[in-house]
C-alpha cells in the first residue's frame, strides 16, 4: 500500500498539467486567429508559420483504477507565423491542432478499459504515449508534404475531409477522461 501511494503521487506530479494563459485547449469548432501566434517566427526557416500543438496527460490512481485526463493544447508562445497572414495558411495551420486532437482520440482509445500490470503501468503508458506521438508527428509530416503547406488547395481541401471524418468516427472519445484497470 506505502508503495502504491508513492507511484501514485508520483505520477500526480510528474504528469499533471495546468491550463495557463500560453495555452489553448483544443474543443470542438474552436477557431485560432492569427493573434494566437505569439512565438517569434524562426526566419531561417521555410515555413510561413508553425502549429505547436501537444497532447498532455494528468493520472491518478485508487486502488486497481487509473484515471487518466488526456487534453490537447496549442502553445501560443512557441507558434509563430511569419508575414504572410491569409485565411487559407491560418486553415491549414488549424488543422495541425485538429490532427493533434485526432491522435489524443486514439490515445485515450488504447487505454480505455484495457488491463495494466500496477508495477509497468508507467513504462507501458509511456510506450504506448511514444507510439501515439510517433504516429501523430509521421501524419503532421504527411500532411505538410501533400500540401505543400497549403500551397495545393486540392489536397488541403481532402485533408480537412479526412480529419473532420476521422474526428467524427472517434467521437466517443472526444472526452478527455478515461479508465484503465489495473492488475497486481
Amino acid at each position: 500500500m506505502k508503495g502504491l501511494l508513492k507511484f501514485v503521487t508520483l505520477i500526480i506530479i510528474c504528469l499533471s498539467f495546468t491550463q495557463d494563459d500560453n495555452l489553448i485547449l483544443w474543443q470542438e469548432g474552436s477557431k485560432l486567429t492569427w493573434d494566437d501566434f505569439k512565438g517569434k517566427p524562426n526566419m531561417s526557416s521555410p515555413f510561413k508559420a508553425l502549429t505547436e500543438s501537444e497532447i498532455k496527460t494528468e493520472i491518478s490512481a485508487k486502488n486497481n483504477e487509473a484515471h487518466l485526463i488526456i487534453k490537447t493544447f496549442f502553445d501560443k508562445n512557441n507558434s509563430w507565423v511569419k508575414d504572410i497572414k491569409t485565411d487559407e495558411l491560418l486553415a491549414h495551420e488549424k488543422l495541425h491542432f485538429d490532427i493533434t486532437e485526432l491522435w489524443a482520440r486514439k490515445f485515450r482509445q488504447k487505454i480505455k478499459g484495457q488491463t495494466f500490470n500496477f508495477k509497468t503501468f508507467q513504462k507501458e503508458l509511456n510506450a504506448v504515449q511514444s507510439a501515439i506521438h510517433e504516429e501523430s508527428k509521421e501524419m503532421q509530416i504527411a500532411y505538410d508534404k501533400e500540401t505543400r503547406h497549403a500551397e495545393i488547395v486540392v489536397s488541403q481541401k481532402k485533408w480537412e475531409k479526412k480529419i473532420a471524418e476521422d474526428l467524427y468516427k472517434l467521437r466517443t472519445f472526444a472526452i478527455p477522461e478515461v479508465n484503465c484497470t489495473l492488475s497486481k
